[in-house]
């Protein structure tokens, strides 16, 4: 190789490089949790799941890195009887706080159902098929935040959702 070849080949891969440096820089960098209304939808969605014992719940930020939506949530349930009463459940209290679904899938087979509430999409998953899908792996650059019913004792969340009873979810009263 040639003198010129290999100082044109570095010269482009340090070009490469500061392209991605720079493109890396305009990234908007989110934090979360957030006072965003999207993360605020977000964190409704997880206590309602929790209110029906979903499990492994965790919020995705895709801000920045999807034009689908800025917020997955991700529910795991232990049957297929369970994923329908949490998609049932939660569909129902974000449409009672004034949240239309853009679209549902999945509702009534008990597998994986879908919600799609514009800026946010709620997974459930039965177990199993939450391992086979892995979307935790496939948006693994995304921030995660997992949550659990004692997430909503602190005093930041219970501001952002005055209209909510934090004691109703799994574990917090005992009948739940």
């Amino acid at each position: 190789m040639s003198d010129t070849t290999e100082a044109n080949e570095n010269s482009e891969i340090e070009t490469s490089a500061e392209a991605n440096a720079e493109a890396t820089q305009k990234k908007p960098k989110f934090v979360i949790p957030d006072d965003s209304s999207a993360f605020s939808l977000s964190e409704r969605a997880v206590w309602h799941l929790l209110e029906k014992k979903g499990f492994d719940l965790m919020v995705m930020d895709l801000r920045g890195r999807s034009d689908v939506c800025d917020f997955y949530v991700l529910c795991s349930a232990s049957s297929s009887i369970q994923v329908n009463a949490l998609a049932k459940h939660v569909h129902n209290m974000m449409v009672d706080a004034g949240q239309k679904p853009k679209g549902l899938e999945g509702m009534t087979a008990g597998r994986w159902a879908l919600l799609d509430f514009f800026d946010v999409v709620i997974h459930i998953f039965k177990a199993d098929a939450r391992e086979y899908f892995n979307l935790e792996r496939l948006w693994g650059d995304a921030p995660q935040l997992e949550m659990e019913a004692e997430y909503f004792d602190g005093a930041d969340v219970v501001a952002r959702h005055p209209d909510l009873n934090f004691s109703t979810a799994a574990g917090l009263d005992g009948n739940a």
